[in-house]
């Protein structure tokens, strides 16, 4: 997943022999989207999730399609700091399956634990985490708080419902690909 298609560094030799990278732009480039969230920082923090649930659930919609279709075996979705697109991801695909929230948001903050060792990997600025940290805290939230709020409120059945997808690929998101029964 990616903010943009011309924002995504090619990583070709990381990826195993065998393996293949599926590019899903989750975001686009909805300029009336996302120029709000944008100039007010929102836009890497848990505070815009539900909107794009919203109003572009067919983005979603095709990341969860080109998960439920990968070949079988390990499976690995991700974005550059791990709390922006792939904790909306993670958020879906957990609340689809039953995780406790409390579990979800510990999943959550691990990727603030781990963001000076990605930092050093994609070459970013490794303050990112406070940057967001800070964002947050002008919103009066906590990363946790956030994300805790937006997950207790995830409402799957009426995405769900809204995002069009067939019948299969709902099955295999909401049994992590026929493992949970």
């Amino acid at each position: 997943m990616r903010r943009a298609p011309d924002r995504c560094e090619s990583h070709e030799s990381l990826v195993p022999r065998g393996r293949q990278r599926v590019h899903v732009d989750l975001d686009g480039d909805d300029r009336e989207f996302w120029s709000a969230f944008e100039a007010d920082g929102r836009w890497c923090t848990p505070l815009y999730y539900a909107d794009h649930l919203r109003q572009l659930p067919y983005r979603l919609a095709a990341t969860l399609e080109a998960i439920a279709s990968a070949p079988a075996g390990g499976l690995l979705f991700h974005c550059g700091g791990g709390w922006d697109r792939t904790g909306l991801v993670a958020a879906v695909l957990s609340k689809a399956v039953g995780v406790t929230s409390d579990a979800a948001v510990a999943d959550y903050m691990a990727s603030f634990t781990n963001h000076p060792r990605a930092a050093a990997l994609h070459g970013v600025d490794p303050r990112e985490a406070e940057a967001r940290t800070r964002v947050l805290a002008d919103f009066g939230l906590t990363p946790e708080a956030a994300f805790h709020g937006f997950y207790t409120q995830l409402d799957l059945g009426v995405w769900f419902e809204r995002s069009n997808l067939d019948q299969d690929v709902l099955e295999a998101v909401r049994t992590w690909r026929g493992q949970i029964s």
